[in-house]
C-alpha cells in the first residue's frame, strides 16, 4: 500500500512541472497571465501585411510591362504555400493601390467564343460548369476623378521615352476605335488600307523615337506587340485549297478595358473638333454611349471665362493663356491700339 500512495503523489508533481514549462515557453504565454493568442494574431497580421505589399509590387510590375496579372501567377510568385489567403491578400492590396496609387485591379473579360477555333471551343465546352466563366486575369485601371484624368496631369509613362509611349498609345487607341466603329470586326484588306491612310503601312514610330539609330519599327513588329499585350486579336480561318485564308482583326481583352466605348466616343469628338447633336445621335446608335447634351456655344463661353480667371504670374512674359486672350479682344480695343 505505501508504494501505491507514493506513485499517486508523484502524478501531481509531474503535472506541475508541465505547467511550469508551458508558462516559461513562448507558446504558452508569459507568467504575467498574457493571452497566448495575441502573439499568434500579431504574427499572422505581420505576415499578411508582407503578402499584401508583395502583391502590390507584383501588380505594378505586371502593369509596367502590360502583362496580365494572372491568378496563377499571384499564387505562385506572391502567396506560395498560403494560397488560401488569396481573398484576404487581394482585398488588402486593392485598398493600398487605391489609397497610394489611385488605381485598382479589375478583371479582364473572357475571350469571345466567336474568336475561338474549333478545338478551343470543344475544350471550353468540356470544362464548362454552372459557374460564370472567369478569365482569372486582371489589369490596373485608374480610379482618379475625371477632372484629374487630364493629359497635362497624367503624362505618358517613361518606359523608354514619353514621346514613344504617347505615340504607341495614340496608335492602338486609334486602331481600336476603327475596329469598334466597324462593328467590332475588320477584315485584313480594310485594316491595311486604314494603316496606309495613316502612313503606317510599312513603319510605325518606335517606343523610343528619339533614338537616331532606330526611330521607327516595322509595322508587323508593332502589331505583334499589340497582340501580345492584349490590345488586338488576329483571327485567321483556313479556307479550301482554291481560296486564300481569311484574316480578321478584333479588339483584345485589354483593349476593351483600356479603350472602352466612352473612350472611343471621346476620341471621335476630338477628331471632329467638338460635339454636335447629329454626331451624338450617331455615337449613341453605334457605341451605345450615354446621352450627352451638347451646347457648343456655351462650352466655348465657359472655356473663355476660365481662361480670363487664370491669374498672370509674369505680365511681361506672354504665356499661352495671354496670347489666347489677346486674340479675343474686342474690335474697339484693337482700333484704339491702332490709333
Amino acid at each position: 500500500m505505501p508504494p501505491q500512495r507514493r506513485r499517486r503523489a508523484a502524478v501531481p508533481d509531474d503535472e506541475d512541472e508541465e505547467m511550469s514549462m508551458q508558462a516559461e515557453s513562448p507558446e504558452g504565454g508569459d507568467l504575467d497571465g498574457g493571452d497566448p493568442m495575441e502573439g499568434i494574431e500579431r504574427a499572422e497580421s505581420a505576415e499578411s501585411s508582407q503578402l499584401i505589399k508583395k502583391l502590390v509590387r507584383y501588380a505594378l510590375a505586371c502593369e509596367y510591362s502590360r502583362t496580365p496579372i494572372r491568378r496563377d501567377g499571384i499564387k505562385e510568385k506572391v502567396l506560395g504555400p498560403q494560397g488560401r489567403e488569396f481573398k484576404k491578400v487581394f482585398a488588402g492590396a486593392q485598398k493600398q493601390l487605391r489609397a497610394a496609387f489611385g488605381m485598382e485591379m479589375v478583371e479582364l473579360p473572357t475571350r469571345d467564343r466567336n474568336l475561338m477555333t474549333a478545338d478551343q471551343k470543344r475544350k471550353a465546352a468540356k470544362s464548362q460548369n454552372h459557374k460564370e466563366p472567369s478569365s482569372n486575369s486582371y489589369m490596373l485601371v485608374s480610379v482618379l476623378p475625371e477632372d484629374y484624368r487630364d493629359p497635362a496631369i497624367i503624362t505618358p509613362s517613361k518606359v523608354q521615352s514619353a514621346d514613344g509611349e504617347a505615340s504607341y498609345v495614340g496608335l492602338y487607341s486609334f486602331i481600336i476605335a476603327i475596329i469598334t466603329l466597324s462593328g467590332g470586326e475588320l477584315s485584313d484588306p480594310r485594316f491595311r488600307r486604314y494603316l496606309a491612310r495613316l502612313n503606317a503601312a510599312e513603319n510605325m514610330p518606335s517606343l523610343n523615337p528619339n533614338n537616331k539609330n532606330a526611330p521607327n519599327e516595322k509595322t508587323e513588329v508593332v502589331l505583334q506587340r499589340m497582340i501580345k499585350q492584349g490590345y488586338l486579336v488576329r483571327v485567321t480561318e483556313a479556307r479550301t485549297q482554291d481560296d486564300e485564308d481569311s484574316t480578321t482583326w478584333h479588339v483584345g481583352p485589354r483593349g476593351k478595358k483600356e479603350v472602352d466605348s466612352e473612350s472611343v466616343a471621346s476620341l471621335v469628338r476630338t477628331i471632329y473638333g467638338g460635339s454636335t447633336d447629329e454626331l451624338e445621335r450617331k455615337l449613341q446608335v453605334t457605341l451605345k454611349v450615354k446621352d450627352r447634351k451638347t451646347n457648343v456655344a456655351a462650352d466655348i463661353e465657359e472655356e473663355e471665362e476660365e481662361e480670363e480667371e487664370v491669374p498672370q504670374v509674369a505680365p511681361a512674359v506672354a504665356g499661352p493663356s495671354s496670347r489666347l486672350r489677346s486674340r479675343r479682344r474686342p474690335a474697339s480695343e484693337e482700333d484704339d491700339d491702332n490709333e
